[in-house]
């Protein structure tokens, strides 16, 4: 671990600077009412072939469809692109399909399990899709969320590298990775949007926690939500180390592949999987977030400016984070994630916040106007 420089701190943050490329993945249902069940109409051909149609695509059930933005500067081009995606899917929707705002799937009956089991229209992601139902069941899979794709900017890491702060650019990934998977809590405190289940008898993770009386925060962000078995660990030592224990787990059949792995934060590279600890990482998959039912694309503003001063707090302000601190980040979120939502912050995380936030305003004081307007 290397020693935090302060003149590693740049005298201005613009959003140039700060990204290189930002881009949104947002899962959400089709749902016909007045019947609230998952939608039995086909994905709309005019949104094109989900073989090769980058934009459009679906996932587990073929009402879950998955919008997907192209690699944009800066998130608030993200979000503009985002928007005009959400209208066009809305202009395809049939007379009786309605966007499911949250993260947790309505109500399923007899009928919707029985249509996600013989209704699947994408062969070549078939065996993926029944190694899952094996392994988690048809419930897990159905929830939905936002996955933000995010780049450091060239010439920042540069010039953290040209100052000693950071080895190489891998370094400077893999330092964000550990320390914002360890803030998840606060991303679980602030925008948690899956507070209940309406399918405590179809879900098999729920089964884990009977102990917990609704409302929650986040059913979702939870250990009983979208995430591998509790079993699983990885090792966060170093880059190599966290890659190879990956490759150990795909080897070994635990896992099917690398996008079985649910953590908090993902390494995308270039480069085929098994390969990746041999080349550069291109970018960071953030899968925080619940959808956000009060935001008309599900995911706002304020949610992603959290995310970009969590990243560059992680960038100018490394913590030592060791394997155990990462162990101790899941059960926190844990704890966070399954609280009634007007449960208030413990005395040691209100001081962790506050620590936190005396960081955050140092580096909102030299943001430039663009950058500090959001």
């Amino acid at each position: 671990m290397h020693t935090f420089k302060s003149t590693s701190l740049p005298t201005q943050l613009t959003t140039d600077l700060i990204s290189e490329h930002v881009g949104i993945e947002i899962e959400e249902h089709r749902v016909q009412i007045p019947q609230t069940r998952l939608s039995r109409h086909p994905h709309a051909p005019a949104l094109g072939d989900r073989r090769v149609e980058p934009n459009y695509q679906t996932d587990f059930s073929e009402s879950q469809e998955e919008l997907v933005t192209n690699p944009q500067q800066n998130t608030t081009d993200a979000l503009a692109q985002l928007h005009q995606l959400q209208n066009t899917l809305t202009h395809y929707l049939n007379a009786d399909e309605i966007i499911w705002p949250l993260s947790m799937p309505p109500y399923l009956s007899e009928s919707d399990l029985t249509f996600l089991d013989t209704h699947f229209e994408r062969p070549w992601y078939q065996d993926y899709r029944r190694f899952l139902i094996e392994q988690y069941g048809y419930y897990q899979h159905i929830m939905t969320g936002i996955h933000v794709n995010y780049s450091l900017s060239n010439q920042l890491m540069n010039q953290l590298i040209a100052k000693r702060a950071y080895p190489n650019r891998n370094a400077i990934y893999f330092q964000t990775l550990k320390q914002v998977s360890t803030y998840r809590w606060l991303i679980t405190y602030l925008f948690g949007a899956s507070p209940l289940t309406e399918n405590p008898d179809t879900d098999q993770l729920l089964t884990r926690r009977p102990d917990i009386t609704e409302p929650v925060r986040s059913w979702r962000s939870s250990s009983a939500g979208f995430a591998n078995h509790p079993e699983l660990a990885l090792n966060f030592s170093s880059l190599d180390q966290f890659f190879a224990s990956l490759n150990t787990l795909i080897d070994d059949g635990t896992l099917f592949d690398l996008s079985e792995y649910y953590g908090p934060v993902r390494v995308k590279a270039t480069e085929t999987y098994h390969e990746q600890h041999h080349h550069a990482v291109e970018y960071l998959e953030f899968c925080l977030f619940d959808l956000n039912p009060y935001s008309t694309d599900g995911i706002s503003d304020t949610m992603l400016t959290i995310l970009e001063l969590l990243i560059l707090d992680a960038v100018f302000y490394p913590q030592n984070i060791d394997n155990a601190k990462i162990k101790e980040s899941v059960v926190k979120n844990d704890s966070i994630a399954l609280q009634n939502p007007e449960t208030p912050l413990t005395q040691p995380l209100q001081q962790e916040l506050t620590d936190l936030l005396t960081r955050l305003e140092t580096l909102s004081a030299i943001a430039t106007p663009d950058l500090a307007a959001k």
